[in-house]
């Protein structure tokens, strides 16, 4: 019988806790390891009994989830099946170190469910719940669900997903949805022609188990469930409008996805009591800090309160009540789910459409300190997306006219972020009474690409005591420490003041993006605290007239409004 080198193991795991390189461990020592599997996973529970013991003798609590995961994670199926059928407890609970991949043909999963469904071992099937609910196990998980009979394994799916025993699915009657299609991921467990990658929702017995797992207690389970029913596609409809209200958490999590798939799908009665909720916390709520490393978007500024006219000035239709929270929120990186059944792939022009990356609603805030702002996504407020940028330029400046003349003065600011690098790439843009005043594009230069105030070739000292004669800003200030870089940083400007590109405080920047201290002095982020409304100190100290509003501009009234954002 095969011995472990309890000293040359200690040794190497001595070494691997300092390095922390431990899968290296698995070609320096891999007979070694080799022989620790066999001997703790042996045909007699004595050996098994006494090797664990040696182990836990070698192995601290410092390296044991490590060393512990190296040495499990190597089993073969059928020494796992000795560990997770041990008759002591202890022993079975060592297999809370495995990691299963979780997909359809995952010996470990496969073994772990037939471990389930046999009666011999039902003293070992709460370990097999614990390890399938380690495991991304959903998908098994769900064929298991669609073909086990009443009772027994099915019983104990159930309650392993976060459910009660009793769990019955819905049914879906034919009336409900008589032409919906859904696309089933769980194709690959059909064994009849019943279901397949397109059936008739009420002839999927794959759907009726997931739309139940909406109500699990387990949170993982639930967004296992969405992310499914995304695939599923837009034939789930009926399904999810048919989840009653007594299931608290179900029908939470369809409400979820029905706003998902289009806010034309919820129920008009979720809707009014939505709506009313909103209308009450925009009476309650403070404005909050915007985060500019995670903001990515347009948005003009224009010193009115009449937001009636504002929506006017862009051709803004349909306006719904929505908080400060949920109007930023696609700025700071909230995105509609993708409805992966439908992407891409589709010859369905409307799909396409309907499923577009570009936002299509334009969030108009109340007035913030005199100020509204209109927030808008990529091309949303016209213009063409594939136009050449000086096309772009001109549009803009247009556009940038008219609201001078019509509100005194129209700001507009563009910001894109580098998941990268730290910096961004962002530009502005002020107007007043009908003549554009400054362009200032801030990147890895930084360029005036036309200034009525100040000449573009002039050094950059000059942009400079332009913004300081045009701050207007109210509220709180940037603290010392920022404010003592930003004046070291101009010291710098007016020491090279022959230069036309910015010194760089960040050797370690993208090229391509301005590094954080010059877009914090000359980038859109910089511009909009001195010229507008500091965004990055919004609180209780902001005067706030009236409430904001999500509107469509009208060529995109054809676009479904979709997504889940945070009131």
């Amino acid at each position: 019988m095969a011995t472990i080198d309890l000293d040359r193991l200690r040794a190497l795991i001595a070494e691997h806790s300092v390095t922390q390189q431990w899968w290296r461990l698995r070609s320096e020592a891999a007979e070694l390891l080799d022989d620790a599997r066999g001997l703790a996973s042996d045909v007699e529970p004595r050996v098994r009994q006494q090797t664990w013991d040696a182990l836990d003798r070698v192995v601290d609590d410092g390296n044991r989830d490590n060393f512990f995961a190296l040495l499990i994670n190597g089993l073969d199926t059928e020494q796992f099946r000795r560990l997770l059928t041990d008759a002591d407890p202890e022993i079975r609970r060592r297999t809370r170190w495995m990691d299963t991949r979780g997909t359809e043909d995952d010996p470990f999963v496969v073994l772990t469910l037939d471990l389930l469904a046999d009666e011999r071992f039902h003293y070992a099937w709460p370990d097999c719940i614990e390890v399938l609910r380690r495991s991304s196990f959903f998908d098994d998980v769900v064929a298991a669900l669609a073909q086990a009979p009443k009772g027994g394994l099915r019983a104990r799916l159930w309650v392993m997903l976060g459910l009660p025993a009793e769990t019955r699915v819905p049914e879906f009657l034919p009336e409900q949805s008589p032409a919906a299609v859904v696309s089933c991921q769980f194709s690959w467990d059909c064994v009849s022609q019943d279901c397949g990658d397109d059936v008739v929702a009420h002839q999927c017995r794959h759907l009726p188990v997931v739309v139940a797992l909406l109500g699990s207690s387990l949170e993982d389970v639930r967004q296992q469930a969405i992310s499914a029913l995304s695939v599923f596609g837009l034939g789930v409809v009926g399904a999810l409008q048919s989840v009653p209200r007594s299931d608290r958490l179900a029908r939470r999590a369809a409400l979820t996805m029905l706003a998902e798939f289009g806010w034309n799908h919820l129920p008009t009665d979720d809707l009014v009591v939505l709506e009313r909720l909103i209308r009450m916390k925009q009476k309650l709520e403070t404005p909050e800090p915007l985060d500019f490393e995670d903001l990515s978007g347009s948005w003009y500024a224009l010193p009115t309160t009449d937001q009636a006219a504002v929506l006017d000035a862009f051709d803004l239709r349909d306006p719904v009540p929505a908080t400060l929270r949920m109007g930023f929120a696609p700025w700071q990186g909230t995105k509609p789910l993708t409805i992966r059944a439908l992407y891409d792939w589709t010859d369905n022009v409307d799909v396409q459409e309907y499923l577009r990356d570009v936002y299509p609603q334009v969030f108009v805030t109340p007035a913030l300190d005199g100020w509204t702002l209109v927030f808008y996504k990529d091309d949303t407020l016209g213009g063409n997306p594939d136009a050449p940028s000086a096309q772009k330029r001109f549009e803009m400046h247009l556009r940038m006219e008219q609201l001078s003349m019509r509100f005194g003065t129209a700001q507009w600011y563009e910001q894109f972020v580098d998941d990268y690098a730290p910096g961004c790439w962002s530009q502005w843009c002020v107007a007043r009474d009908g003549e554009i005043r400054m362009h200032c594009v801030s990147s890895g230069d930084l360029g005036i690409y036309r200034s009525g105030e100040v000449d573009p070739t002039a050094p950059l000292d000059r942009l400079y005591a332009w913004l300081e004669a045009n701050d207007h800003r109210r509220g709180p200030h940037p603290p010392p420490a920022e404010t003592d870089r930003v004046e070291a940083y101009v010291k710098v400007l007016r020491e090279h003041s022959d230069e036309r590109h910015a010194p760089d405080d960040d050797d370690e920047h993208d090229l391509d993006m301005a590094s954080p201290l010059q877009d914090q002095v000359f980038g859109a982020r910089g511009a909009s605290r001195r010229l507008s409304v500091n965004l990055e100190a919004l609180g209780p100290h902001t005067r706030v007239q009236g409430t904001g509003v999500l509107a469509i501009p009208a060529h995109l009234q054809h676009r479904r409004r979709r997504g889940v954002l945070p009131i």
